[in-house]
């Protein structure tokens, strides 16, 4: 298993995803994630959506701003509930902009952040009743250093987990080459 260090400040990540395209996963977004990390005791769960859009050639997708957490939203140590309706005032605001629903996120008090059981129920019901701007529904979990994405497929409601792309020596993002089987290592189409 691979998962991302949390690095902010002019960073994009790159995600392979099942069907052989990429998510770009934007600064903004990881910027604003972080500065909700539970690096200490005091810091509650927090979450918010993630909204980006699929390019229409190439099939690859955006991740390009979150929410943030709200008033009215309900935050615990050890649990986050979006209830705040500015969250889905900032979706139609954001869709005139063509940047759509894509998923959600939240934080972990853990470095290494494992999904919950009560993670996995709410990811089951979402893929029953959320439409998002792509074929699938991204669930990302922020630890404390290191972050994990998921993704739900609509056309079969499978749920699994998606890595970064695999990197060169100097850092730099390697093309997509045939029978790449790695996940660990996954070689992506980074042809935007």
């Amino acid at each position: 298993m691979t998962v991302v260090e949390i690095v902010t400040s002019g960073r994009c990540v790159k995600m392979a995803l099942p069907n052989h395209k990429v998510a770009d996963i934007l600064t903004p977004v990881l910027d604003e994630i972080g500065k909700y990390l539970q690096d200490n005791s005091t810091k509650p769960e927090s979450g918010g959506y993630i909204l980006g859009y699929q390019h229409e050639k190439t099939g690859n997708i955006s991740l390009e701003t979150v929410t943030s957490p709200y008033l009215l939203d309900r935050q615990t140590r050890i649990s986050f509930k979006i209830r705040d309706p500015r969250h889905k005032i900032f979706l139609k605001r954001a869709a005139r902009k063509k940047s759509y629903y894509m998923g959600v996120w939240h934080t972990h008090p853990q470095r290494n952040p494992i999904p919950s059981s009560i993670d996995w129920d709410d990811w089951q019901e979402t893929m029953k009743t959320d439409k998002t701007g792509s074929r699938y529904v991204f669930f990302l979990i922020a630890g404390t250093q290191e972050f994990r994405v998921w993704v739900g497929d609509c056309n079969d409601g499978k749920i699994v987990e998606i890595f970064e792309c695999q990197k060169n020596e100097d850092g730099l993002y390697v093309n997509e080459m045939e029978g790449q089987e790695d996940k660990d290592n996954a070689i992506c189409n980074i042809n935007n």
